[in-house]
């Protein structure tokens, strides 16, 4: 293997090229003046001839003997004492190039495929630095790094990264580009994918697919089942499905199939989870022949459901119309219906129609074979209820894979989001697609719901006029779909999550301790340092009117970018049994089809839950809130799975307010000692279990109001009112005497400064409303709302 490598080197350099060239050029030129012009006698042009012949067998010799010569002993069977005779053919050109490393390098940096990997990475050529080591250290970190993956071969990839992490002590170069071992690795495999040609050269031969000229003659006409199907055989062909991460669910299905007890399968996995590539990794096995038996160069039609349910009266029209379609089917002998989502044609589509029996006579006999998927719901709901119709399929789930399992077989999809948008994906856009994929689309699951994301980017990114999806372009997508900042906090949002205290007091008049404890909790998360797979939680106690919902407000306008982000429940009504089914909602013919709670966060994530008068509810309700604190997620009487981790979760209550009162009354401080006295006066009197108290982020206590908060907070009311008025060009001002009037009259110690906005509106915006429809206030007028010698409430106009 050696010898062959070091003639595969000097056979290519530039000056042996020149040598072939010119001895080529020379030969045929002289063997043509011969030939043509017979001057030189017949022995004579027969020699030049002769050494034309041997110069052609021997190119064609290196050609398709020693360029196609493969290494002799696989990574993992090689002893290590000769390590070499593991390296590909061109690993170990680059290799003999130079007995400098530095040279080598730059060789390798020639190739198409360490160019893939330095553009997936984010390297530019610029930034790297040629550093000299020893030839023997690189071979010897290449070998071990291929064999700690199991790869068959050391190619030339492996090669340039084991020398980015042998000289990684001195460039820094990975540090800098904030790129760690194991993801440079991850690297290494995408451009293993890519061009897997290197290690797993393939034969070069035609290839026909089907059983030739004429076989739909062979196997009857399917004139009616092409109504109510899509053949899929074709457009199957035109790409080779490679199979990453499910591997084992392929070889049960094939297996299960092979074995002929059950001649059907179902199926079973989250949408995009990769059931349909295992029906077209079947489907091209089959269709390219190299399946065995009575699997190969069979046809696919998918079975569509809206054209066969079309126009039909009855479920005997139906089962008719599908009878005639199977028994085409199985008389042609080589059709596999693929049937997707097959809950639809077992009473979960919208016509209610179950085609169970009239399929079953068919499944019984084997005359058809189905290939069908469903969702773990649907199947719970409709099919694992059809006994008799279930027993004919062999069921294989299809579960998520995890981020690490995700991330390669989205690797593998990455070169098709390429092609069909025109751009390069960094490995960055990737991983950022990998993370995010939740907050993106919570209908789908990895790796489908990361392709989905990455595609739907890639698109932007072209359509905008550039060539290469970065990371930030990921987080942009998310951003513009779910109005939530994702990436580092930039500068303007710096400065707002650095003053996030002053911003909330522009509403929240006082409440220092409460408005600390919730700025802190929001700069933990876009710092990253809290736990982003449950929601940030706070439970606010206090008395009522002291500004609890109205915090809530001011933090959903803040961080969602609105009070229409925010959910809000009344508590108080989920005091029966049945609080439980209303807000999951209950089984079918139980009433509360939707989950008062979990259908409004599945429909909008990212939002704030206000949880009113939280400690009324019943205590099934309470204990349901343990798992979403802690694990961020509820499952709903469908099964369905509702994330809250993009939610901010406030539960208000006025349990302890008198305790805080007294405490507050007696100059006692608001700090760890009085808080702790305060849970455990809630504890002893079994208001909250300690588990539920221990998981919200902060326990947020505001203090009853003193009159000059009243006073600051009949300000915010009446600015708001001036506001309103401004609108309509109308300028208002209020004097001192009237904001001290309805501070005095609308403030109520039992309500807190709640029966202020309802005094106002009936003393002030009345009085204001009347004025304007009698016509003494119109557009442009400037008006002072004061009060008289008797203390009534009087407008007057401004001159100006």
């Amino acid at each position: 293997m050696i010898e062959n490598a070091k003639v595969y080197y000097y056979y290519r350099t530039f000056t042996f090229r020149l040598l072939r060239i010119l001895t080529f050029t020379s030969l045929l030129w002289t063997s043509y003046i011969g030939f043509s012009n017979n001057l030189l006698g017949v022995t004579v042009w027969r020699l030049p001839l002769f050494f034309l012949s041997f110069f052609i067998i021997s190119e064609i010799f290196f050609r398709f003997k020693i360029a196609k010569y493969k290494p002799l002993i696989p990574v993992l069977e090689n002893d290590g004492k000769n390590i070499l005779k593991s390296f590909t053919l061109e690993a170990l050109d680059a290799l003999f190039s130079s007995s400098k490393t530095s040279s080598v390098v730059r060789v390798l940096l020639s190739k198409r495929q360490v160019k893939f990997i330095l553009q997936k990475s984010g390297i530019e050529k610029n930034e790297f630095q040629l550093i000299e080591i020893q030839k023997e250290e690189l071979t010897k970190s290449a070998f071990e790094l291929v064999k700690s993956f199991n790869g068959k071969l050391v190619t030339t990839m492996d090669l340039f990264v084991a020398y980015l992490l042998t000289t990684e002590p001195s460039s820094k170069l990975l540090f800098n580009k904030n790129l760690k071992k194991e993801e440079l690795v991850h690297i290494l495999f995408w451009a293993r994918y890519d061009f897997s040609f290197e290690e797993n050269p393939k034969p070069r031969r035609v290839k026909f697919w089907g059983e030739g000229i004429g076989e739909d003659w062979v196997t009857g006409w399917t004139l009616e089942t092409k109504k109510y199907t899509m053949d899929i055989t074709s457009q199957i062909l035109k790409k080779e499905i490679v199979l990453v991460g499910r591997e084992k669910e392929f070889k049960q299905m094939m297996e299960a199939l092979y074995r002929g007890e059950k001649s059907n399968v179902l199926l079973v996995g989250e949408s995009g989870c990769g059931k349909a590539t295992l029906v077209e990794k079947f489907a091209f096995e089959s269709i390219a022949g190299n399946l065995q038996g009575r699997f190969t160069h069979l046809k696919f039609y998918e079975l569509l459901i809206g054209p066969l349910l079309a126009g039909v009266a009855t479920q005997g029209d139906l089962e008719e119309r599908l009878q005639a379609i199977i028994e085409e089917i199985s008389h042609s002998l080589n059709i596999v219906i693929f049937i997707p989502d097959i809950q639809n044609i077992l009473g979960a589509s919208t016509f209610n129609l179950n085609l169970s029996g009239a399929l079953i006579p068919y499944l019984k006999d084997r005359r058809i074979i189905i290939i069908a998927t469903s969702e773990p719901l649907e199947y719970k709901r409709y099919i694992e209820p059809e006994k008799g119709f279930i027993e004919f399929f062999e069921v294989i789930k299809v579960i998520e894979p995890d981020s690490e399992k995700a991330l390669e077989m989205l690797l593998e999809k990455a070169n098709i989001i390429e092609i069909n948008n025109h751009v390069l994906l960094t490995y960055r856009a990737v991983t950022e697609a990998i993370r995010l994929s939740k907050k993106y689309s919570q209908n789908l699951y990895l790796p489908g719901a990361a392709a989905t994301l990455l595609a739907d980017t890639a698109s932007s990114v072209y359509l905008s006029g550039k060539k290469i999806v970065k990371d930030e372009d990921v987080i942009r997508k998310v951003e513009e779909k779910t109005n939530i900042s994702i990436s580092a906090p930039k500068e303007k949002e710096r400065e707002l999550l650095l003053n996030f205290e002053q911003k909330l007091h522009e509403r929240i008049i006082d409440q220092e301790d409460a408005v600390f404890a919730i700025a802190e909790a929001i700069r933990r998360v876009r710092s990253g340092l809290a736990n982003q797979n449950r929601p940030i939680s706070f439970l606010f106690l206090g008395p009522t009117g002291v500004g609890k919902t109205e915090t809530s407000k001011a933090l959903a306008s803040l961080y969602f970018g609105g009070e229409e982000k925010m959910i809000r429940l009344d508590m108080s009504e989920y005091q029966g049994e049945d609080g439980e089914k209303r807000l999951l909602g209950a089984p079918p013919g139980q009433g509360y089809e939707k989950g008062e709670l979990t259908e409004k966060v599945y429909d909008n994530p990212y939002s704030l839950v206000l949880l009113d008068e939280f400690e009324k509810a019943n205590p099934k309700v309470l204990d349901l809130f343990l798992q979403v604190l802690e694990d961020g997620r509820l499952t709903d009487n469908k099964g369905k799975t509702v994330s809250f981790e993009n939610s901010i979760i406030i539960a208000t209550s006025n349990a302890g307010s008198e305790f805080i009162r007294e405490q507050i009354e007696n100059n006692i401080q608001i700090n760890k000692e009085f808080q702790a006295k305060l849970l455990e006066l809630l504890q002893t009197r079994g208001i909250f279990k300690p588990e539920l108290l221990n998981r919200f982020d902060a326990v947020v206590v505001f203090k009853p109001l003193g009159e000059k908060e009243v006073i600051e907070i009949t300000k915010l009311i009446l600015n708001s009112v001036s506001k309103e008025l401004l609108k309509q060009d109308i300028t208002v001002n209020f004097d001192e005497t009237i904001v001290q009037k309805i501070a005095k009259e609308g403030f109520d110690i039992q309500f807190g400064a709640r029966p202020l906005r309802r005094f106002i509106q009936d003393n002030v915006e009345d009085l204001i409303a009347k004025k304007i429809l009698n016509g003494e206030i119109n557009r442009g007028s400037n008006i002072l709302v004061s009060t008289d010698q008797n203390n009534s409430i009087t407008i007057s106009l401004l001159g100006g």
